[in-house]
């Protein structure tokens, strides 16, 4: 596994890189300060997952996202690795395109869970603010016309609620006897038809078109 850690504070940079070789000795980790760094070492270096701060000098972290997912780093998974938790950041990195959301306060062990998520396929956002991320999201949802429920089939539809009730692919794959490779083949057309842009998307979809539930 290769990390990129992406924060302008040096300290913390090193502290994490630090924390992350201890609790996984296995994990190779590279650093950068700013976002221009970030993209300057995706050319030499290929890297599995991106702890990306928000606020960064010369390039920030929305702008770095946002130029991952439309050049030829698009499968890179983003993390956001940030101070703040106020929704409208989390809006900001999720319309940017980022897999996951933490704050700084994140204990290393809860970093290394979100980054087994996103390097799955998955995603992941910090407890704090999952619930007023989804009912934001949902809103949005609701002012859309844009429904294709008919169109999903009925093993597609058995995929959308096992994302929904945050099963991994491998997990997905084996309950249903299929292969990891068909489970993303099945996500891939979920995401399609539905218009989609990520898991979040998919819950919400779920949601308003009553195949799930947020209890």
């Amino acid at each position: 596994m290769k990390i990129l850690i992406a924060d302008d504070h040096k300290v913390f940079r090193e502290g994490l890189h630090l924390l992350l070789k201890q609790a996984a000795p296995h994990c190779s980790v590279l650093e950068a300060s700013n976002g221009k760094e970030v993209l300057d070492l995706l050319n030499l270096n290929s890297v599995d997952v991106i702890l990306m701060d928000v606020e960064m000098p010369v390039m920030n972290g929305i702008e770095t996202t946002k130029a991952l997912k439309k050049g030829t780093h698009a499968a890179v998974p983003v993390i956001a690795l940030t101070m703040y938790n106020q929704l409208p950041n989390v809006l900001q990195v999720y319309d940017a395109g980022a897999s996951g959301y933490l704050t700084k306060d994140s204990t290393v062990k809860e970093i290394l869970q979100a980054i087994e998520r996103v390097t799955n396929g998955d995603e992941y956002f910090a407890a704090a603010i999952k619930t007023p991320f989804m009912k934001e999201l949902l809103k949005r949802e609701r002012s859309s016309s844009r429904s294709s429920q008919d169109q999903l089939t009925p093993r597609e539809k058995e995929v959308l609620i096992m994302i929904c009730e945050q099963h991994s692919t491998e997990d997905i794959a084996r309950v249903l006897f299929v292969s990891p490779l068909t489970v993303n083949n099945h996500r891939r057309s979920i995401l399609a038809k539905t218009g989609a842009k990520n898991v979040a998307g998919l819950v919400v979809y779920a949601v308003k078109n009553g195949l799930f539930r947020i209890e």
